[in-house]
């Protein structure tokens, strides 16, 4: 069984391994994940200093894969919920 905060993880970056001509912003990977933005806001920010994640800043920032999603693994994701402690 996994964490409520590693299944959040495992949301985001499965919603995120979907082609977008941008990076998502907090708000919406909440919306279309169905995690608490408040919550999710930490959880990217842990996946964002892991490395699997990057972000950008400024008015049309967000979040994105920070390597491709085929060579991601779903135990990359879960061995980083250290991070999320």
């Amino acid at each position: 069984m996994i964490s409520q905060t590693a299944e959040y993880a495992l949301r985001a970056v499965v919603h995120l391994t979907a082609p977008t001509e941008k990076p998502l912003t907090t708000q919406e990977i909440a919306a279309r994940t169905q995690v608490p933005e408040s919550y999710l806001s930490k959880v990217l920010q842990s996946l964002g200093r892991a490395g699997i994640l990057s972000s950008q800043r400024r008015l049309h920032g967000g979040f994105s894969l920070a390597k491709k999603s085929d060579s991601l693994t779903l135990l990359e994701v879960i061995k980083w919920k250290h991070l999320f402690q």
